[in-house]
């Protein structure tokens, strides 16, 4: 196990390492945002070239056709939306007047004109004293022409960095494309670690899925931008161009990315629109254009082309869109879903990445029967219960105590064992779990009205073997017995073995159930089943395991003696009285436990 120093170390190179994979993401985006888009663009390509050669083209045919395409279409889009952008920069100063009829038309009926409204006033007011009108100030303006060098450099520079970095990934695209099966091997050869097979799958079924949906998001997504450019256009909207493909970007952010692309569109339509509608039509219009076409996709299309969701947390999503935004700008913002998604499946097929299924997934992070412990070590019963009666109504209440009430007392008793749990913690999580597994037990419905007294019921005496935490989950398997086959009578946890022993000569029962659940508890319950078979050598005897799990190791059956059969789950122990319940009520069964009371009556007596 490792000690303090050795996990501060860890976590220290950790965070040292975190710190410079971000700095160079940060500094050397110009290099990784190319490389990022083009293999976005060989994953969404990767199918639609697939296509093409089973029509009868070439490898190197189909990549140039579709890399072709993409690349004309991106220029023709790009010519377009720089002609509009353009124009919008040349016709929207001519609208000042409107647009300022607009925002006054809407400050009056917002907060009034100030004359007769006091709250209008009141804005006015504050206005003032947060943007006093500033002092009349003679002001000398000094322009210096730039020189011929400097405006070549302003404009040619940018659009230069520019276009090597698209150069850049169209070809970096065209090459991952051709090399895409020694791309894949030289992935495998790093990840499979002697596991060829088992990560060639992996990675085979990790491209595909992220090929597919990340094709389909692009359709959805052009589709989406296509239909509001026509919507506007019907409208009346000038620029539908470049809103659609305003659109269709916006709508790669997570949650708020339709509502953002739809903000530019509805301004611009309140601040030109048209009379009709009082001058109000236009953008309720546009408004419900958006509105209705994204209700749409998400509750028809989307589902229908990937499923409801690709499991992605919310809040993942959320704060991808953050993080790669600051490190990449706009275009960061709109890669982030699909790195989001790709880290995501990369974490769920390759192990030694599954902690971004951690991070990124919309899993619950804890089994339930540690979410439940959790929050009982916590001392938060409310939150304990609801996890509990969660999981009933997944599957049903007896599965819930097998798989979270029971388990979660083993929990406790081993972090106790090792001293992380204090005694009252541990008499806590006991205590809480029996009132919360009452809880669950009374979801099953009306319990039986009681034992019918013409009809006979067979004795069982359940004992834990050391402390309470047994004796609660005793407690749940007596409860879960039917009433009207069944006396059961519960042993406390502090009865010692000759107590026990009496106990049992007292009440006389045709079964005997110890609760031993794991770690540990063996040695007393060998000890126990020993007094127990050479004293009333006829009685049956079964040991409840109970909570263990499949990751804890159990002894086999019959390494454990003197016992009729041992069960790791309230489950196992119930079907096998259930089996044990007709054989004891048979007249044969009855005879020989009625021959094994009185031989003990017998000898208790001469005792």
């Amino acid at each position: 196990m490792a000690s303090d120093w050795q996990r501060a170390l860890i976590a220290l190179s950790a965070t040292v390492v975190g710190t410079v994979v971000v700095a160079v993401l940060y500094w050397a985006r110009s290099i990784f945002v190319p490389i990022t888009m083009a293999v976005f663009l060989a994953f969404v390509l990767a199918p639609v070239v697939g296509r093409l050669q089973r029509r009868g083209l070439g490898r190197t045919a189909a990549v140039i056709a579709a890399v072709g395409l993409v690349v004309f279409g991106s220029f023709g889009i790009g010519a377009v939306i720089v002609q509009q952008v353009s124009q919008l920069a040349d016709t929207l100063p001519d609208r000042r007047e409107a647009i300022k009829e607009k925002v006054a038309t809407a400050k009056s009926w917002i907060v009034g004109d100030g004359s007769g409204s006091r709250f209008g006033q009141l804005v006015d007011d504050i206005n003032s004293v947060i943007a006093p009108p500033p002092a009349k100030q003679e002001r000398v303006v000094v322009e210096s022409a730039p020189s011929f060098g400097g405006r070549v450099d302003n404009y040619l520079g940018p659009a230069a960095e520019f276009a090597g970095q698209a150069a850049f990934t169209f070809i970096l695209t065209v090459y991952m494309l051709l090399r895409r099966e020694d791309l894949r091997n030289r992935l495998i050869r790093l990840l499979g670690a002697g596991k060829v097979t088992t990560t060639t799958k992996a990675v085979d079924d990790a491209s595909q899925r992220i090929s597919k949906y990340l094709l389909s998001q692009l359709m959805v997504n052009s589709a989406f931008g296509v239909v509001i450019a026509l919507g506007l256009f019907a409208l009346g909207v000038p620029y539908s161009v470049l809103w659609g493909f305003i659109a269709t970007l916006m709508r790669y952010v997570p949650y708020i990315g339709t509502w953002v692309g739809l903000i530019p569109p509805v301004l611009f339509s309140f601040a030109t629109a048209p009379p009709w509608g009082g001058g109000w039509g236009q953008p309720a219009a546009v408004l419900v254009l958006f509105l209705g076409l994204e209700a749409f996709c998400n509750n028809v299309v989307e589902p229908r082309l990937y499923g409801q969701s690709m499991g992605l947390s919310e809040v993942a999503q959320l704060v991808s869109a953050a993080f790669w935004a600051f490190l990449w700008g706009p275009i960061g913002l709109i890669l982030s879903g699909p790195l989001t998604v790709c880290l995501l499946v990369l974490g769920r097929h390759v192990s030694r990445f599954d902690f971004f299924v951690v991070l990124l997934g919309d899993e619950p992070a804890l089994e339930p029967r540690v979410a439940f412990y959790q929050r009982l070590a916590a001392r938060d019963q409310d939150e304990a219960a609801e996890v509990a009666v969660e999981e009933a109504g997944r599957t049903s209440p007896e599965e819930a105590l097998d798989t979270v009430i029971i388990p979660a007392l083993g929990l406790a008793r081993r972090d106790c064992e090792a001293g992380d749990l204090e005694a009252a913690d541990l008499k806590f999580v006991a205590n809480a779990a029996r009132e919360v597994a009452t809880e669950v037990i009374d979801l099953r419905g009306p319990s039986p009205v009681g034992p019918d007294p013409t009809r006979e019921r067979v004795r069982v005496l359940l004992s834990p073997a050391r402390d309470e935490t047994e004796h609660v989950a005793a407690e749940l398997l007596a409860l879960t017995l039917d009433p009207a086959r069944w006396e059961v009578k519960l042993a406390g946890d502090e009865t010692l073995a000759s107590e026990l022993v009496d106990r049992v000569a007292e009440f006389r029962p045709a079964v005997i159930v110890i609760a031993a659940m794991p770690p540990g508890g063996l040695s007393h319950a060998r000890y126990l089943l020993a007094r127990l078979r050479q004293r009333f050598p006829h009685v049956k005897l079964l040991v409840g395991r109970w909570g263990g799990g499949d990751d804890v190791p159990e002894p086999r059956e019959d390494t454990i003696k003197n016992t009729d059969g041992v069960d790791r789950t309230l489950a196992g122990t119930r079907k096998r009285l259930a089996e044990l319940h007709p054989i004891l009520l048979a007249p044969e069964g009855k005879a020989f436990a009625e021959r094994t009371n009185k031989k003990e009556r017998v000898g208790t007596g001469g005792a």
